[in-house]
Protein backbone atom coordinates (compact mmCIF):
# COMPACT_ATOMS: atom_id res chain seq x y z
CA UNK A 1 0.00 0.00 0.00
CA UNK A 2 1.10 3.49 -1.07
CA UNK A 3 1.87 5.65 2.01
CA UNK A 4 -0.39 8.64 2.53
CA UNK A 5 1.76 12.12 1.93
CA UNK A 6 1.30 13.82 5.35
CA UNK A 7 4.19 16.11 4.64
CA UNK A 8 2.16 17.81 1.94
CA UNK A 9 -1.13 17.34 3.05
CA UNK A 10 -3.32 18.16 5.95
CA UNK A 11 -6.44 16.46 7.13
CA UNK A 12 -9.70 16.69 8.65
CA UNK A 13 -12.97 15.15 8.47
CA UNK A 14 -16.18 17.21 9.63
CA UNK A 15 -17.79 15.65 12.89
CA UNK A 16 -19.58 15.85 16.28
CA UNK A 17 -18.42 15.29 19.64
CA UNK A 18 -21.45 13.16 20.16
CA UNK A 19 -24.65 11.40 18.74
CA UNK A 20 -22.84 10.34 15.42
CA UNK A 21 -20.86 7.34 16.73
CA UNK A 22 -21.85 5.09 13.60
CA UNK A 23 -20.67 8.00 11.32
CA UNK A 24 -16.85 7.91 13.64
CA UNK A 25 -16.92 4.15 13.78
CA UNK A 26 -17.15 4.19 9.52
CA UNK A 27 -14.81 6.81 9.21
CA UNK A 28 -11.95 4.68 11.45
CA UNK A 29 -12.28 1.41 9.44
CA UNK A 30 -12.99 3.13 5.99
CA UNK A 31 -9.58 5.39 6.53
CA UNK A 32 -7.85 2.59 8.39
CA UNK A 33 -8.13 0.16 5.72
CA UNK A 34 -6.97 2.59 3.36
CA UNK A 35 -4.33 4.19 5.29
CA UNK A 36 -5.57 7.73 5.25
CA UNK A 37 -4.97 9.69 8.65
CA UNK A 38 -8.08 10.26 10.96
CA UNK A 39 -8.26 13.96 12.51
CA UNK A 40 -12.04 14.80 13.43
CA UNK A 41 -12.62 18.37 13.71
CA UNK A 42 -14.98 18.86 16.50
CA UNK A 43 -15.49 22.30 16.77
CA UNK A 44 -18.65 24.73 16.16
CA UNK A 45 -21.28 21.60 17.26
CA UNK A 46 -24.99 23.42 16.80
CA UNK A 47 -24.69 23.71 20.69
CA UNK A 48 -21.32 25.40 20.59
CA UNK A 49 -22.90 28.29 18.42
CA UNK A 50 -24.16 31.67 20.15
CA UNK A 51 -26.64 34.03 19.22
CA UNK A 52 -23.62 36.59 19.25
CA UNK A 53 -21.13 33.81 16.44
CA UNK A 54 -24.66 33.52 14.16
CA UNK A 55 -25.33 37.14 14.04
CA UNK A 56 -21.97 37.42 13.10
CA UNK A 57 -21.11 34.80 10.95
CA UNK A 58 -25.12 34.09 9.36
CA UNK A 59 -26.34 36.85 6.77
CA UNK A 60 -29.86 34.72 6.68
CA UNK A 61 -32.11 33.26 8.53
CA UNK A 62 -33.80 30.44 6.21
CA UNK A 63 -30.04 28.03 7.15
CA UNK A 64 -30.85 25.26 9.52
CA UNK A 65 -28.43 25.19 12.47
CA UNK A 66 -26.98 21.91 11.35
CA UNK A 67 -26.17 23.97 7.92
CA UNK A 68 -24.53 26.55 10.05
CA UNK A 69 -22.68 24.16 11.70
CA UNK A 70 -21.23 22.21 9.04
CA UNK A 71 -20.01 25.91 7.42
CA UNK A 72 -18.50 26.95 10.82
CA UNK A 73 -16.66 23.47 11.19
CA UNK A 74 -15.03 23.82 7.16
CA UNK A 75 -13.92 27.27 7.86
CA UNK A 76 -12.49 26.15 11.11
CA UNK A 77 -10.52 23.32 8.93
CA UNK A 78 -8.95 26.40 6.55
CA UNK A 79 -7.90 28.26 9.48
CA UNK A 80 -6.43 25.46 11.10
CA UNK A 81 -4.79 24.53 7.65
CA UNK A 82 -3.08 27.89 7.45
CA UNK A 83 -1.34 27.48 10.67
CA UNK A 84 0.68 24.61 9.10
CA UNK A 85 3.16 24.66 6.56
CA UNK A 86 1.67 22.26 4.48
CA UNK A 87 0.82 23.19 1.26
CA UNK A 88 -2.60 20.68 0.38
CA UNK A 89 -5.48 20.44 2.30
CA UNK A 90 -7.89 17.40 2.42
CA UNK A 91 -11.02 18.54 3.70
CA UNK A 92 -13.86 15.19 4.42
CA UNK A 93 -17.69 15.14 5.81
CA UNK A 94 -18.10 12.16 8.18
CA UNK A 95 -20.65 9.92 5.79
CA UNK A 96 -17.43 9.61 3.22
CA UNK A 97 -16.62 6.30 1.25
CA UNK A 98 -13.24 5.74 -0.52
CA UNK A 99 -11.40 4.30 -3.56
CA UNK A 100 -9.66 0.98 -2.50
CA UNK A 101 -6.99 3.00 -4.61
CA UNK A 102 -7.61 6.16 -3.19
CA UNK A 103 -3.51 7.03 -1.58
CA UNK A 104 -2.49 5.98 -5.07
CA UNK A 105 -4.79 8.18 -7.05
CA UNK A 106 -4.77 10.84 -4.62
CA UNK A 107 -0.86 10.84 -5.36
CA UNK A 108 -1.56 10.81 -9.41
CA UNK A 109 -3.83 14.02 -8.38
CA UNK A 110 -1.34 16.11 -6.59
CA UNK A 111 1.03 15.47 -9.73
CA UNK A 112 -1.09 16.32 -12.38
CA UNK A 113 -2.88 19.33 -10.24
CA UNK A 114 1.39 20.97 -10.01
CA UNK A 115 2.34 23.85 -8.39
CA UNK A 116 0.40 24.50 -4.82
CA UNK A 117 0.88 28.20 -5.49
CA UNK A 118 -2.60 27.69 -8.12
CA UNK A 119 -5.85 29.02 -7.27
CA UNK A 120 -7.73 25.71 -7.93
CA UNK A 121 -10.07 23.28 -6.03
CA UNK A 122 -9.94 19.81 -6.60
CA UNK A 123 -13.61 17.73 -6.09
CA UNK A 124 -12.63 14.30 -4.94
CA UNK A 125 -16.25 12.90 -5.04
CA UNK A 126 -19.11 12.12 -7.41
CA UNK A 127 -21.52 14.78 -4.97
CA UNK A 128 -25.09 14.64 -6.60
CA UNK A 129 -23.58 11.93 -9.17
CA UNK A 130 -22.41 14.38 -11.13
CA UNK A 131 -19.83 13.28 -13.55
CA UNK A 132 -17.73 14.47 -16.70
CA UNK A 133 -19.06 11.77 -19.93
CA UNK A 134 -17.34 8.78 -20.61
CA UNK A 135 -16.33 9.52 -24.32
CA UNK A 136 -14.63 12.88 -22.56
CA UNK A 137 -12.05 11.14 -20.35
CA UNK A 138 -8.41 10.75 -21.20
CA UNK A 139 -6.19 8.39 -20.87
CA UNK A 140 -3.70 9.68 -18.53
CA UNK A 141 -5.78 12.28 -17.39
CA UNK A 142 -7.57 13.02 -14.04
CA UNK A 143 -8.04 16.16 -13.80
CA UNK A 144 -11.12 18.00 -15.68
CA UNK A 145 -12.24 21.62 -15.37
CA UNK A 146 -15.94 21.22 -13.92
CA UNK A 147 -18.57 23.63 -14.84
CA UNK A 148 -19.90 24.27 -11.16
CA UNK A 149 -18.90 22.82 -7.56
CA UNK A 150 -19.50 18.67 -7.03
CA UNK A 151 -20.53 18.96 -3.01
CA UNK A 152 -18.41 19.64 -0.27
CA UNK A 153 -18.18 16.05 1.37
CA UNK A 154 -14.19 16.18 -0.14
CA UNK A 155 -12.30 18.24 -2.05
CA UNK A 156 -8.39 18.95 -2.07
CA UNK A 157 -7.34 22.73 -1.55
CA UNK A 158 -4.12 24.84 -1.29
CA UNK A 159 -3.10 27.67 0.89
CA UNK A 160 -4.27 30.26 -1.93
CA UNK A 161 -7.45 29.23 -2.07
CA UNK A 162 -8.45 28.87 1.82
CA UNK A 163 -6.86 32.40 2.57
CA UNK A 164 -8.88 33.54 -0.53
CA UNK A 165 -12.32 31.97 0.89
CA UNK A 166 -11.49 33.41 4.10
CA UNK A 167 -10.72 36.83 3.17
CA UNK A 168 -13.89 36.62 1.02
CA UNK A 169 -16.43 35.47 4.54
CA UNK A 170 -13.71 38.44 6.62
CA UNK A 171 -16.33 40.96 4.49
CA UNK A 172 -19.40 38.66 3.67
CA UNK A 173 -21.58 37.22 5.85
CA UNK A 174 -22.70 33.51 5.01
CA UNK A 175 -25.76 33.28 2.71
CA UNK A 176 -26.05 29.71 1.44
CA UNK A 177 -25.02 26.20 2.77
CA UNK A 178 -21.32 26.04 2.71
CA UNK A 179 -21.31 23.78 -0.97
CA UNK A 180 -23.32 26.38 -2.41
CA UNK A 181 -21.85 29.11 -0.82
CA UNK A 182 -17.68 28.31 -1.37
CA UNK A 183 -19.10 28.14 -5.37
CA UNK A 184 -20.02 31.31 -5.22
CA UNK A 185 -17.31 32.67 -3.40
CA UNK A 186 -14.68 30.53 -5.99
CA UNK A 187 -16.77 31.90 -9.30
CA UNK A 188 -16.62 35.30 -7.45
CA UNK A 189 -12.91 34.96 -7.19
CA UNK A 190 -11.91 32.96 -10.02
CA UNK A 191 -10.69 29.92 -8.54
CA UNK A 192 -10.29 26.69 -10.62
CA UNK A 193 -13.31 24.27 -9.66
CA UNK A 194 -11.43 20.84 -10.81
CA UNK A 195 -13.65 17.31 -10.93
CA UNK A 196 -10.77 14.25 -10.46
CA UNK A 197 -12.55 11.74 -12.69
CA UNK A 198 -13.09 9.22 -12.04
CA UNK A 199 -14.23 9.85 -8.30
CA UNK A 200 -12.46 8.50 -5.48
CA UNK A 201 -15.22 9.12 -3.07
CA UNK A 202 -19.08 8.56 -2.15
CA UNK A 203 -20.88 10.31 -0.11
CA UNK A 204 -22.73 7.92 2.43
CA UNK A 205 -25.49 10.14 3.07
CA UNK A 206 -26.45 10.30 -0.97
CA UNK A 207 -25.46 6.32 -1.85
CA UNK A 208 -28.10 5.44 1.00
CA UNK A 209 -25.65 3.83 3.55
CA UNK A 210 -26.33 6.59 6.35
CA UNK A 211 -29.37 9.67 6.62
CA UNK A 212 -28.18 12.80 6.16
CA UNK A 213 -27.31 14.82 9.05
CA UNK A 214 -28.25 18.37 7.30
CA UNK A 215 -31.39 17.61 5.15
CA UNK A 216 -34.18 18.74 7.15
CA UNK A 217 -36.28 15.30 5.85
CA UNK A 218 -35.90 11.55 5.81
CA UNK A 219 -36.19 9.32 3.10
CA UNK A 220 -36.08 5.50 3.28
CA UNK A 221 -32.70 4.39 2.50
CA UNK A 222 -33.57 0.90 0.39
CA UNK A 223 -35.09 4.30 -2.08
CA UNK A 224 -31.76 6.36 -2.52
CA UNK A 225 -29.43 3.52 -2.73
CA UNK A 226 -31.78 2.52 -5.49
CA UNK A 227 -31.92 5.86 -7.08
CA UNK A 228 -28.57 6.54 -6.56
CA UNK A 229 -27.49 3.32 -8.49
CA UNK A 230 -29.27 3.94 -11.31
CA UNK A 231 -28.06 7.34 -12.00
CA UNK A 232 -24.33 6.94 -11.24
CA UNK A 233 -24.59 4.21 -14.12
CA UNK A 234 -26.48 6.31 -16.41
CA UNK A 235 -24.58 9.55 -15.79
CA UNK A 236 -21.08 8.32 -15.70
CA UNK A 237 -21.94 7.20 -18.96
CA UNK A 238 -24.07 10.55 -20.51
CA UNK A 239 -22.07 12.80 -18.23
CA UNK A 240 -24.50 15.23 -15.86
CA UNK A 241 -24.26 18.61 -14.31
CA UNK A 242 -26.28 21.11 -12.74
CA UNK A 243 -26.41 23.80 -15.04
CA UNK A 244 -27.67 21.50 -17.66
CA UNK A 245 -24.77 22.78 -19.75
CA UNK A 246 -23.13 20.25 -22.68
CA UNK A 247 -19.77 20.22 -20.99
CA UNK A 248 -18.54 22.82 -22.76
CA UNK A 249 -15.70 24.21 -20.34
CA UNK A 250 -14.81 20.42 -19.81
CA UNK A 251 -11.93 19.59 -21.89
CA UNK A 252 -12.22 17.28 -24.93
Amino acid sequence: MQEFPSDKVFVRVCHVKQGYEDRERHILKEFGRRGVPVHFFLDWDIADITKETRASFVGSDKLRPSEVSLALKQVGIWREFLETDKPFCLVFEDDVFLDADFVGKLGECIAEFGSPDRKAVVYLGSGSNYYVPRWKLRKGQRLYPGLHARCADSYLITRPVAKARLDWLAEHRLSKPIDHQIEHIDEKLGIEMLWFERPIVEQGSQNGAFQSSVAGSARHLWLKRISWSWKKASRRFFGHNARGESNSRISA
